[in-house]
């Protein structure tokens, strides 16, 4: 197989000892990630960072994760996978040839589960009661409940006025107009005084006759 081709690929997983604050901050650093692309990258969820790299790249690609303190994952590219398919074809027929692994590669074959069974989340089946819920033909009238209209109010002690009937018979009756003697009151010209003229009276000397100073 020549010049074999690898896709890289990360899950948010971090090497054992690591520091998960840290280990973010480096691969933000790396791939210039906002808080929104790390959420995806730490997800969980398998992300595809690069395929069809050759051998030096992803040499160089899995030693920036390591450093970073996170572990990517390394799979042989579909080309590859299915030219190393055929060559594995071809040496299961020649017990003299041997496979030949690289120390440190994590190398899956294309269509791998990359989940671990202790990694796999065991999800129990929900037991949610749908006897209530009903089927129905999209062109089918839906049906909808009957309400049971509200009993009308009782209006017996009620009764209608004939028209021009006072509605207020027991109002207060109205206070009488008062007839008031004005004949002693009078209008004064423009400019007069309103005020009658008093005479000042100006109070008399006291008699000091008797007052000698010491």
């Amino acid at each position: 197989m020549a010049n074999p081709t690898y896709d890289i690929y990360f899950r948010g997983e971090i090497l054992p000892g690591a520091d998960k604050a840290q280990v973010k901050a480096a691969i933000a650093r790396i791939f210039n990630a906002d808080d929104a692309k790390l959420a995806i990258l730490f997800s969980g969820r398998v992300n595809t960072i690069k395929k069809a790299v050759d051998k030096v790249a992803a040499t160089k690609y899995q030693q920036a994760f390591k450093q970073a303190g996170a572990k990517a994952v390394i799979t042989l590219s579909k080309t590859t996978s299915t030219e190393a398919a055929t060559e594995s074809q071809a040496q299961a027929t020649n017990p003299a040839n041997k496979s030949v692994t690289d120390d440190g590669w994590d190398v899956l074959p294309s269509g791998s589960d990359l989940l671990k069974p202790n990694e796999r989340r065991n999800i129990p089946d929900a037991d949610i009661d749908t006897s209530a819920i009903r089927l129905v033909s999209p062109f089918a009238e839906v049906e909808v409940d009957e309400k049971i209209p509200p009993p009308a109010p009782d209006t017996a002690h009620i009764s209608v006025a004939d028209v021009g009937e006072d509605m207020n018979p027991d109002r207060v009756a109205a206070v009488p107009s008062l007839e008031l003697d004005l004949s002693k009151f009078s209008v004064a010209e423009i400019g007069s005084a309103l005020a009658d003229k008093k005479e000042k009276k100006v109070p008399s000397v006291p008699d000091t006759n008797h007052i000698k100073l010491a």
